[in-house]
């Protein structure tokens, strides 16, 4: 049985929005209105994140509607409706919060409350399981601000928000108590909120709440339990997948119009087992946390060598964590091989089936095998492990009888929470870091300013060297999902990057660049397209040769950003512009068929 929150557990939640929040500015760096101003990470997936918050704050991000960007994919405009993007109602009303603040202010506040809420519900849980408050408070801590969160951060910001997960672990423990869930109680209820809310979160959180309320669903069948038990865990799963399908509705409802796009969400086998659970990465750390960690040798050692490098370092449980997956360790097997205190730990059970489904050549390898390979990246499962074990802990600890001395616990408490988290903390992020990303931001919004001040409302720019969206690969020193950064700073302008792969109607880009280049400038003015907007590191003469050859073919306006990594030659857009196909048609028409 749980209990009620009391006023003293109101004031303590309080208590822990501020240190999460204090903790969490400092390490950041974010302690003045400048550093608000600037995200916390200015690269790669992260400008995916912000372009997707900037689309949301331009309204183009709604629930349960297709997903388009007009701005983007000049001149059709994007489709974003043939990739799984989780959190829709969430973008929605975070599009709100960056209209008042701006978007990287936004971005930033949205990982602050991700980590506030990790840390309600560890707390609120943890109480309900009876643990006492200093215990739940510093289980709370160590949860929100774990090395998966910091490691996830803003490029990852779907998984960031792991809230859901203390609740969803509630939820799987009411289906395999005793007296399960009872159709029509106020439990049941709750636990329908709770799994609905799940499957608006990142799929990987759903995927595994849905395995645990499939076994659940089956434990009827080899325990003492009646039949009917399993009707509510059936009824959650039935929840949880009108959840996720309802929070994909757009994919859904774009492939029934255009064509299947199952084939877009399938990745080849081998990442399953470059990104899978890798036990020892639960024990090792990388990057900037285990600052505490005892054998540093050894975590070097390791990632030096390994062969298969993933998501190194998200999976780092904290000192906190391993010690109490030791403890959890340690109380199964004298439970079970010992038989001297009752039943295994059900956490260590849930913690087994985790592994067993996510490690390299686990059940999600096995399915990957027969084709399954949807979910790539198992060790994402790792902060489930890290909230399973802290909850248990947090338990077991509050029962132990010296705990009962209130000041004692107290003390070991606050002593056990400031070794976890010195442990898995980051570094505090120097002020020279945030000064550097604000140049690049600068040199962004100043190149953006100036294009938008020299073109006509709705100038279109094509974007050099064409790169498929999302996921791309690396082209020179270019990294994936550059072309976005001109767009988070612009509102009048369209730009040919930004639509999701695979469909036949984006094919012209690339043959468009295949084109000898004036042939293909040619076409691009034929198009409409008023300028080229050029990755100068993507080219290893930095696109100067392209700005010589433009040029001399009477083309010769041309500008950097300030730190000169993008290059714009203005082209002269025609009156009436013809569609792009029809146009690389005509300059490359498709050779004759031989006999």
């Amino acid at each position: 049985m749980g209990r009620r929150a009391s006023s003293g557990d109101v004031l303590r939640a309080a208590a822990l929005a501020v240190t999460i929040s204090g903790l969490w500015c400092v390490v950041s760096g974010r302690t003045n209105l400048d550093a608000w101003r600037v995200p916390v990470d200015y690269r790669g997936d992260s400008w995916f994140t912000l372009a997707t918050l900037k689309a949301a704050r331009d309204g183009h991000v709604v629930p349960l509607a297709t997903l388009e960007v007009p701005e983007l994919n000049a001149p059709y405009g994007a489709s974003w409706n043939d990739f799984l993007r989780q959190h829709k109602l969430q973008y929605w009303l975070a599009g709100r919060l960056a209209r008042a603040c701006g978007l990287f202010a936004a971005s930033n506040l949205l990982l602050l409350l991700a980590a506030v809420l990790a840390g309600w519900s560890f707390y609120a849980v943890a109480r309900y399981f009876r643990s006492r408050p200093e215990w739940a408070f510093a289980g709370a801590c160590t949860f929100a601000l774990s090395p998966f969160f910091f490691y996830r951060s803003l490029p990852h910001l779907t998984l960031s928000f792991d809230w859901p997960i203390p609740p969803a672990i509630l939820v799987v423990t009411w289906c395999f108590g005793r007296s399960g869930l009872r159709l029509g109680s106020r439990r049941l209820w709750v636990a329908v909120a709770i799994v609905f809310v799940t499957g608006l979160h990142n799929i990987y959180y759903a995927g595994l709440l849905a395995q645990f309320l499939g076994l659940a669903s089956l434990a009827p069948l080899v325990t003492r339990r009646a039949p009917g038990s399993a009707l509510a865990p059936l009824i959650l799963l039935g929840v949880l997948v009108a959840s996720v399908v309802a929070d994909n509705a757009n994919v859904i409802a774009y492939g029934a119009r255009h064509g299947p796009t199952l084939d877009k969400l399938l990745r080849p086998y081998g990442n399953l087992e470059r990104y899978a659970l890798k036990p020892i990465e639960l024990l090792l750390p990388a990057g900037g946390s285990g600052r505490l960690f005892p054998f540093p040798s050894l975590a070097a050692a390791y990632y030096q060598g390994a062969l298969y490098r993933g998501e190194m370092g998200s999976a780092y449980l904290g000192l906190g964590g391993i010690a109490a997956l030791a403890s959890l360790v340690l109380a199964a097997v004298r439970s079970h091989l010992l038989r001297s205190s009752g039943r295994v730990p059900a956490a260590f059970l849930a913690v087994a089936w985790i592994l067993v489904g996510s490690v390299v050549g686990g059940l999600n390898g096995v399915l990957g095998a027969l084709g399954f390979v949807w979910f790539r990246a198992t060790n994402r499962h790792s902060i489930w492990i890290l909230a399973l074990i802290l909850l248990w802990g947090a338990g077991r600890i509050s029962r132990a009888r010296w705990t009962r001395r209130r000041g004692v616990s107290l003390l070991a408490s606050g002593l056990a929470a400031a070794l976890a988290l010195g442990d898995q903390l980051p570094p505090r992020t120097p002020t020279s870091e945030i000064e550097s990303v604000q140049a690049v931001i600068a040199s962004d919004a100043t190149l953006s300013r100036k294009l938008e001040a020299e073109l006509p409302p709705g100038a279109m720019l094509f974007q050099l060297p064409v790169a498929d969206f999302p996921e791309g690969p690396r082209i020179g020193s270019a990294i994936d999902y550059e072309h976005l950064r001109p767009y988070l700073f612009t509102s009048r302008l369209r730009f040919s990057y930004g639509s999701d792969k695979g469909r036949a109607r984006e094919a012209w880009q690339h043959r468009m660049e295949e084109l000898p280049q004036e042939t293909m400038v040619d076409a691009l003015e034929r198009c409409g397209f008023a300028g080229i907007l050029l990755n100068r590191k993507a080219y290893a003469d930095g696109g100067q040769g392209l700005r010589e050859r433009l040029a001399a073919s009477g083309r010769p306006e041309a500008w950097e950003s300030p730190d000169r990594e993008f290059l714009f030659v203005r082209l002269r857009p025609a009156t009436n512009p013809a569609p792009p196909d029809e146009v690389v048609l005509k300059a490359a028409p498709p050779p004759a068929p031989t006999d």
